[in-house]
C-alpha cells in the first residue's frame, strides 16, 4: 500500500495518501464504524461489509466509479474475491489482496523424510501419524472457525447461498470429527498461532513439514536467500471432491463514508485493483494481487515459486464466507467455541449443534 502511494503521488501530483497498520486481529474482528471515521482509505475483511453496509459506514463504489471499470475488475477478478465485497446489491471494496486456505510444505524435509506431498485428507492423517508434531494447523480462534468451514466445504456441506452456516446434513460433526482426530497429532504449538506465525516457524526452523490449511502468503514462497526456507504452497487436500470449499480470505480496498475527497479516494482504489498496478506494483512491492491476470502470468509464478499456480483451483473454488450484518460477531464467538472444544475434547456432535444454535441466535438478534 506504501509502493502504491508513492506510484499514485507520481502519476497524480499533488495528492498524498499515508497508510497506518493494524494487527491482523483487528483486521479480522475490529467493527470499521470508528476507523471509517478517522480514515478516507480502510483495507478491509469482507465478511466486514454487512455490518459496514448497515452502519453506513463505507461510500457504495458505484456511485464513486464509471460502471465499465467495476465490470472490468469484476472480470479481472481471481475466484470469488470481488463480488466477496459486494453486498446488498452495492459494491463496498475493491479486491486488491487475494488468498484462501491452502496447503503449504517444506518440499525439503518431506523429501529427506522419504514422504510424499500428500493430496487427501486420508494422507494428511497417514502424515500425522508417520511423523508426529510435525504437522501443523493455525488454530487461533479465528482461524480455527474458518479451518471447520472449510473442512464442511471439502465435505460438501456448506450453503451455496452462504447465509447461512450449514446445510441439513452432517458435515460440520464429520469436519469437527476430522479435526478432532489431527490435533493429538499436530505440532503442539498450533494452538497459539496465527497464519504469518505459522508460517515464520515453518520457514525459519524445521520443525514443521506439512499444513494442510493455513491462508496463502506468497512472500514465503518467493526466493530469498537471507529469509530461511523457501516455502511451496499447494491446493488443499481433497476429501473426494478436488480443492474445494475452501475458505475465501484477501482483502479489499474501501473508501469512508466521511471521505472529504471520495472521487480522488476511489480513483486510487480503481487504479490499484487494475491489472496493470496488480502486476507492475502491488506484486513487485511484496503484495498477493487480485488479478487474475497477474494470477495466470507466467513471470509471476516463476518469481512466486509456483504460489499461483501452485492453488488457483483451490481459489477458484473457494466459499464465501456470510457477509450479514451478524456473521462476524457470530465467527468471534464460534471460532472461541471451536477452540474450546477442541482442546477439551468435546464430542463433535455436540459441538456442531451448538455452532447451529449460535448461528440461528446471531441471526436472529441481528433481524430484530
Amino acid at each position: 500500500m506504501r509502493a502504491a502511494a508513492r506510484a499514485w503521488a507520481e502519476l497524480r501530483p499533488g495528492v498524498a495518501i499515508e497508510w497506518s497498520a493494524r494487527p491482523l486481529a483487528a483486521f479480522n474482528d475490529e467493527p470499521l464504524e470508528e476507523l471509517a471515521r478517522r480514515f478516507d482509505l480502510l483495507v478491509i475483511d469482507h465478511p466486514l461489509v454487512g455490518a459496514t453496509a448497515q452502519a453506513a459506514c463505507l461510500a457504495p463504489l458505484g456511485e464513486l466509479l464509471p460502471r465499465p471499470v467495476l465490470a472490468d475488475r469484476a472480470a479481472d477478478s481471481i475466484g470469488p474475491s470481488h463480488h466477496s465485497y459486494s453486498y446488498d446489491g452495492r459494491q463496498w471494496a475493491l479486491a486488491v489482496d487475494a488468498a484462501c486456505q491452502v496447503a503449504v510444505a517444506r518440499e525439503d524435509l518431506l523429501a529427506r523424510l522419504d514422504q510424499p506431498l500428500p493430496e487427501t485428507w486420508e494422507d494428511v492423517e497417514a502424515l500425522a501419524r508417520a511423523l508426529p508434531g510435525r504437522v501443523a494447523i493455525p488454530l487461533y480462534p479465528t482461524d480455527a472457525i474458518c479451518s471447520v468451514l472449510s473442512l464442511c466445504g471439502s465435505l460438501g456441506d456448506l450453503t451455496a447461498a452462504g447465509e447461512s452456516l450449514l446445510s441439513s446434513g452432517d458435515g460440520c460433526e464429520r469436519a469437527l470429527s476430522l479435526l478432532a482426530g489431527l490435533v493429538p497429532l499436530l505440532h503442539p504449538g498450533s494452538f497459539e498461532l496465527n497464519p504469518p506465525r505459522a508460517l515464520d516457524r515453518m520457514r525459519d526452523s524445521d520443525e514443521i513439514v506439512f499444513m494442510p490449511l493455513v491462508f496463502g502468503y506468497t512472500n514465503y514462497s518467493r526466493p530469498d536467500p537471507g529469509a530461511g526456507a523457501r516455502l511451496r504452497f499447494a491446493d488443499v487436500p481433497s476429501a473426494g471432491r478436488g480443492p474445494v470449499g475452501s475458505v475465501l480470505g484477501g482483502a479489499g480496498l474501501a473508501v469512508s463514508a466521511t471521505c472529504p475527497h471520495p472521487d480522488e479516494a476511489a480513483a486510487f482504489a480503481a487504479w490499484i485493483a487494475s491489472r496493470e498496478a496488480q502486476a507492475e506494483v502491488v506484486f513487485p512491492a511484496g503484495g498477493q494481487p487480485a488479478s487474475r491476470s497477474a494470477w495466470l502470468d507466467p513471470g509471476i509464478d516463476a518469481a512466486s515459486g509456483g504460489f499461483f499456480s501452485g492453488t488457483r483451483a483451490t481459489i477458484d473454488a473457494a466459499y464465501v464466507r456470510p457477509r450479514a450484518a451478524w456473521w462476524p460477531r457470530f465467527q468471534e464467538e464460534a471460532g472461541h467455541a471451536v477452540v474450546r472444544a477442541l482442546r477439551e475434547r468435546e464430542r463433535p456432535g455436540s459441538v456442531a449443534a451448538a455452532l447451529e444454535r449460535l448461528s440461528l441466535r446471531h441471526r436472529a438478534t441481528s433481524e430484530v
